[in-house]
């Protein structure tokens, strides 16, 4: 058999595992899959919202920042599960048990970046549905969004198991939210339009990886769509398979002595 070749039964059964453990702990997972997002949406749509009300060009500010609060909340799970969980996997020998299994490296990669692409689907309907309620997102914009989320949780799931396989130890790994998530999820458009910052930083907030995103659900949620969000599409797409071989690269260092 070539062993390059990824088997969706392999994947699968890594996936398994973890919906499994997924569902022993839902009334846990459902304060951070709906809940405290929740608190924040509606601080952000209706505190800060009621001070801003409209912005030029955009519309009312609470469906401005919801999209971007729905794939900002997609990669925050994407990546929690799979930096800080796949850590944790490491450090107590699972990934090493699960091995030992009919899966290769690269299906177990596979599967835990599948996995964190589930958690951002889940979170992204479980938000999205609370912001159809409120009237902040339209329901046919909602499988688009969706699908943008499931991109993101793809790409932001073999960024999480890039830090997971190289940290050292668990300080270390914190540097995932500190440096990577908690800057990109305010600086990415989520929040106010990227035109507002200054001249030299756009360019930067531009290319930052969770802002294609950002820009795909605003285009679906706004039901508007132009050469940019094409643009957009190609480099989300570019940067969701360019990680995947770096993240197996490195678990491979990480765990095959």
């Amino acid at each position: 058999m070539n062993e390059q070749a990824l088997r969706w039964r392999s994947m699968v059964g890594v996936w398994r595992r973890h919906a499994v453990c997924l569902l022993r702990t839902w009334k846990v997972a459902l304060t951070w899959f709906l809940i405290e997002p929740a608190f924040v949406l509606i601080a952000m749509g209706a505190g800060v919202g009621r001070l801003i009300d409209e912005l030029p060009g955009h519309g009312s500010y609470a469906e401005f920042v919801t999209p971007g609060m729905i794939v900002g909340m997609a990669m925050f799970h994407a990546l929690f599960e799979c930096a800080w969980g796949c850590f944790n996997r490491i450090q107590q020998g699972t990934m090493e048990t699960m091995l030992t299994a009919p899966v290769t490296l690269a299906e177990l990669a596979a599967g835990e970046v599948l996995w964190g692409a589930t958690r951002a689907i889940i979170s992204t309907l479980a938000v999205g549905g609370f912001a159809l309620m409120l009237g902040w997102l339209p329901i046919s914009a909602l499988p688009g969004v969706a699908l943008i989320a499931a991109i993101i949780g793809l790409q932001f799931g073999a960024i999480g198991l890039c830090f997971a396989a190289a940290s050292p130890s668990l300080s270390t790994l914190t540097l995932v939210f500190t440096v990577l998530a908690t800057p990109l999820f305010f600086f990415s458009g989520s929040f106010f339009p990227i035109e507002v910052l200054p001249q030299w930083l756009q360019p930067l907030a531009w290319l930052a990886p969770l802002t294609p995103g950002v820009h795909l659900a605003r285009g679906f949620a706004v039901g508007a769509m132009d050469m940019t969000h094409a643009w957009s599409a190609l480099y989300l797409a570019v940067l969701s398979v360019g990680f995947f071989p770096i993240a197996v690269k490195l678990l491979q260092r990480r765990l095959v002595k």
